[in-house]
């Protein structure tokens, strides 16, 4: 297991600055400001991994592509063959540009958060009330696509899997890994469109579906201690998916209560216990990376988030740390 910085949407010397001195070399992009309306390009993301090269950083995964390159695959909307295609040579060039893991969800209408609440000594974080949800409000800006509603779960299950059965074949060739992000929030309906990842149960459908070694996930503890029985999920998810080498990296955040309602937080004051949850991921055979998702609004902060996600990353690096002493 290492720790990698992440939530990144480029590269600057700045951030990889940061990153080394707070002795991390592994970086995740998420959702990275690439040029292309479509698709991009091998030479950009070649430029992206070789810059991590020549600054002593390894580039581990880019998470997410832009919503508007893969929104009609979500909804099985007219056009969505040629999105497939090129969502396949974004595989491929990552494949060249030797990028391993692309992450990726299923949520056409992206992740919503209802208000910021204050948290542990007023640190603003974001909070969900599906009460509010019902009402349409969303604080969270995000080009997302709420223009088509698809309130059939079942059609989503068949958008899903008419996805992995295009892609998951060119992922394998590549030497790409592609990983499911849970949805967030996890709830069967928001917006008037259904969501699938939701709840465990839906996990173990979808790698059935896929069947694939080039399909596994990326496991957003938060997401999981969200669902309803909170962190008796997170357990359950790393103990069923770590024995079957299915996660490929981790986010490493949590959250205080369950859905219907719940609130982010600081590491070590949420539903679960992150001395334990870490131990599980190494009993289970884990060897991703962890990393810093989302994080509390701190006094005089950085829009990024550089005070919070320095305490979250020492967080993690102070639990590996004791952790050796059980080796």
């Amino acid at each position: 297991m290492r720790i990698a910085l992440g939530q990144m949407q480029e590269l600057t010397h700045e951030t990889m600055t940061f990153a080394k001195q707070l002795g991390v070399s592994s970086i995740q992009l998420n959702t990275p400001n690439i040029p292309g309306e479509h698709c991009w390009d091998y030479e950009d993301l070649l430029t992206i991994k070789k810059t991590c090269d020549e600054n002593g950083l390894f580039l581990e995964s880019i998470e997410n592509v832009p919503i508007r390159f893969y929104d009609k695959i979500m909804l099985g909307l007219p056009g969505r063959d040629e999105q497939i295609e090129n969502y396949c040579t974004i595989i491929r060039n990552m494949g060249r540009a030797g990028i391993p893991i692309l992450g990726h969800h299923f949520m056409p209408n992206f992740v919503w958060r209802t208000s910021w609440e204050p948290g542990r000594g007023g640190a603003l974080c974001s909070a969900f009330d599906s009460e509010a949800a019902a009402s349409g409000i969303n604080l969270v800006k995000y080009d997302s696509n709420r223009e088509v509603r698809v309130p059939d779960e079942s059609i989503m299950w068949e958008n899903y899997a008419y996805f992995l059965k295009a892609v998951l074949p060119v992922a394998e060739e590549s030497g790409v890994r592609l990983a499911l992000h849970p949805d967030d929030p996890p709830i069967a309906m928001l917006d008037g469109t259904a969501r699938i990842f939701y709840k465990v149960e839906n996990f173990k459908k979808a790698e059935a579906i896929a069947n694939s070694d080039a399909w596994g996930l990326n496991l957003c503890l938060g997401c999981c201690s969200e669902m309803v029985y909170g962190a008796a999920n997170v357990m359950e998810m790393i103990r069923y998916f770590g024995s079957r080498n299915k996660i490929f990296y981790v986010h490493f955040r949590d959250v205080q209560g369950t859905m219907p309602k719940f609130q982010e937080c600081f590491l070590g004051e949420g539903n679960y216990h992150p001395a334990e949850v870490l131990l599980e991921l190494k009993r289970s055979g884990f060897t991703g990376f962890l990393m810093d998702d989302h994080v509390p609004g701190v006094i005089n902060d950085s829009a990024w988030g550089h005070r919070a996600r320095a305490h979250a990353v020492g967080y993690m690096q102070g639990l590996m740390k004791a952790l050796e002493l059980l080796d």
